[in-house]
């Protein structure tokens, strides 16, 4: 156990929640301190406030994208969604022009992934960041060297932005704002887009749209990127029938997908992902293939299910 700071911690024990009684929370103050010269008793004071909390680890273990069906996942693209999803279009206009011009993504796709984050920046999230950031990255082993990552940056990214760091809320997992973006992506990828001096994608909708767009075009190893000329998912087949196919993220070669187009008309130069919808299951499949407009997609969410949800919302949206 480390003792400095200790008359500190002491006192605040009585109140607070034990992280300061943990020697890795200590090593990393440390870190912290001495790699990005935060103050030691900032930070102490920080991690006094910050407490653990269950439902998040509890949430870790079941998300929805795991545990839903795929009949159940695909309701959240309701009516009331849709309908949002215009009404969010029409207000915002002129930031969905901006952003198509400047990034060449379609402002449906854009209104719909912010549409299934937070309903359109109806719901961000209640958790404290702080909280769900310390609990993932000290008390949930499965991920701990991704969260502990996304504390440090969340400490970076609340110096820079000048944040209440133990006030900030959102998801379970920590993402913030409109679009529910990382600590890191939020550093990387969150623009000020109206100009207004600050990158503000908590209760900016101009900066939330725009940051979207952002990321959705940003080049990842050359992989991620929209491709304005591109497609995002066409329907699909098996190659063989009764083969266990699965959804793979990695963009290939067509001829190595286990699915193949169902129609034509179709030129299948570049490389794509595959999607199963309803994998182990002998009774029903549906299975899409998408470019690298879907893959970009799957990188906000590593998820077929959620991919394939912002796509059938962008499609009502435009239609």
């Amino acid at each position: 156990m480390k003792y400095s700071f200790f008359i500190y911690i002491f006192f605040c024990s009585f109140v607070h929640s034990s992280y300061l009684d943990r020697d890795e929370v200590h090593d990393f103050i440390d870190f912290m301190s001495e790699t990005h010269n935060f103050d030691k008793t900032y930070l102490v004071e920080v991690f006094s406030k910050a407490e653990k909390q269950q439902n998040i680890i509890d949430s870790m273990n079941r998300p929805a994208e795991k545990i839903v069906s795929w009949d159940q996942y695909k309701s959240r693209v309701s009516f009331f969604r849709i309908q949002s999803g215009k009404i969010f279009l029409n207000a915002y206009s002129k930031w969905f022009d901006k952003a198509e011009e400047d990034f060449g993504v379609p402002r449906e796709v854009i209104a719909a992934i912010i549409g299934l984050e937070t309903n359109y920046g109806g719901y961000k999230g209640k958790i404290r960041v702080i909280d769900a950031l310390s609990t993932a990255a000290f008390d949930y082993p499965r991920r701990r060297p991704f969260f502990k990552k996304q504390l440090e940056e969340f400490f970076l990214l609340s110096r820079e932005e000048n944040f209440d760091i133990t006030s900030v809320r959102g998801s379970y997992a920590g993402a913030m704002g409109f679009a529910q973006f990382m600590p890191d992506n939020y550093r990387k990828l969150a623009l000020d887009f109206d100009g207004d001096g600050k990158r503000d994608i908590m209760n900016n909708a101009a900066d939330a749209i725009g940051s979207v767009a952002n990321f959705l075009s940003s080049e990842d190893g050359n992989k991620r990127g929209w491709d304005k000329d591109g497609f995002i998912a066409i329907p699909a087949e098996a190659k063989r029938k009764n083969k266990n196919i699965k959804s793979s993220f990695k963009l290939v070669p067509y001829k190595e997908l286990d699915i193949i187009y169902d129609g034509n008309n179709y030129d299948f130069t570049n490389e794509y992902i595959q999607i199963s919808l309803f994998p182990n299951n002998e009774e029903k499949d549906e299975f899409w293939i998408g470019d690298k407009n879907l893959y970009a997609i799957t990188r906000y969410n590593p998820s077929s299910k959620y991919a394939m949800s912002v796509f059938l919302l962008s499609e009502e949206l435009k239609n």
